[in-house]
């Protein structure tokens, strides 16, 4: 019997190792899940981090350098571009040496210099875009598009593209075996070590922390209007020079004692998710809001804006307010702190993020869309 030759995809992030924003988490778990699936040769391309087997650490200017800094001013664009821009000749060349079917990307500016250069490349792969951003039609320069939320699938639709060139497949997740953690006292031994109050009720929220996007300004103010004694409130993030207004804020209204702000390690982010009562995020719209899974694997409540995305991944598992409105955020948190946690409900919220969102559920899906893009005509320039 003719043996068939697996799909091989290179899966492409310089981000990766750099900084841990949604579209580098799910490069990284992406390989991780959908590596050893039948059928399927996938590498990752890092921006940093060990070499590994089937691992590529990409050469680049980082984003966060002065360097990328510096050229970033030259050219008018942002350090991110340098970093992206930088990378596209190293990956030139794994390109020319291995010849993948389809190269699978989140960050548009190196898929757009892919796609400028394919013919001079002289390597025939298919252009995959993940389209977690997200950004808007035309997707004019790419070859298939992966839609992670119905919502923006519909807007490409409604404006003209072609179904088939979009796959409607959501991010996946490692969701642990087990179940979550809701012994008590190893609760509080975890806030003891990270340093937070044993004695009070957490509302966790992560995401930049900024008044631009994730509006953690909205968040302090909510919890802030709740009468005492009042949860304590835990932001992790990342911190840069638009984050000084938001701790100003929160020193201000919520005391020394009442909140935390807190950058830290991705694989430190579960220690935190362990010790909370309940999550939320006060951002209108998402891409995706893979946080929310992050936070419903460890059982957390989970009390969001009432968007189509935010319905999409979170269903009969989220608590939906209309968070441009104030109190929204203050009333649903109170609804639910009032209520004792529930390890039936905890376990529950797991339980569907394993069956809807992990690897193993998602790998057959990821594949089709994989078949589906090799089958789609490629785009020119």
């Amino acid at each position: 019997m003719r043996n068939i030759r697996p799909i091989k995809v290179y899966l492409a992030c310089t981000g990766v190792g750099i900084i841990s924003r949604g579209i580098e988490t799910f490069a990284r778990e992406c390989f991780d899940g959908l590596k050893g699936t039948e059928g399927l040769h996938i590498e990752l391309f890092k921006g940093a981090g060990p070499e590994k087997p089937y691992e590529h650490r990409l050469w680049n200017i980082p984003r966060n350098s002065y360097v990328a800094n510096f050229l970033g001013k030259c050219i008018r664009r942002n350090s991110y571009v340098v970093e992206q821009l930088s990378s596209f000749l190293p990956f030139v060349a794994h390109i020319r040496k291995g010849k993948p079917d389809i190269i699978f990307y989140s960050d548009s500016n190196l898929g757009y210099q892919l796609y400028w250069w394919r013919r001079q490349i002289g390597v025939p792969y298919k252009l995959l875009f993940s389209n977690g951003g997200p950004c808007g039609p035309p997707f004019s320069r790419t070859d298939h598009v992966h839609q992670v939320a119905p919502f923006y699938r519909d807007i490409s639709l409604k404006a003209g593209e072609s179904e088939s060139k979009h796959s409607l497949v959501p991010y996946g997740i490692n969701v642990p075996d087990g179940l979550p953690l809701y012994d008590q006292q190893a609760r509080y031994q975890i806030r003891e070590k990270l340093g937070l109050p044993a004695n009070r009720q957490i509302v966790l929220s992560v995401g930049w922390i900024s008044a631009i996007h994730k509006r953690m300004d909205y968040t302090v103010k909510e919890i802030a209007s709740l009468p005492e004694p009042r949860p304590y409130l835990v932001m992790l993030g990342h911190i840069d020079e638009n984050s000084q207004e938001i701790i100003d804020l929160a020193r201000n209204q919520l005391g020394e004692n009442g909140f935390t702000a807190r950058s830290v390690p991705y694989e430190q982010v579960r220690e935190y998710y362990k010790t909370a009562d309940l999550f939320t995020l006060a951002s209108l719209q998402e891409g995706f809001g893979r946080v929310y899974l992050e936070a419903l694997i460890h059982g957390l409540p989970c009390v969001v804006n009432d968007h189509p995305v935010m319905r999409y991944v979170l269903k009969e598992q989220g608590t939906f307010a209309d968070l441009s409105q104030p109190g929204s955020m203050a009333q649903a948190i109170a609804n639910i702190l009032r209520q004792p946690q529930s390890p039936e409900l905890m376990i529950q919220r797991r339980e569907y993020v394993r069956e809807r969102f992990s690897w193993k559920s998602l790998a057959p899906a990821y594949m089709q869309m994989f078949h589906d893009c090799l089958a789609q005509q490629t785009q020119s320039c």
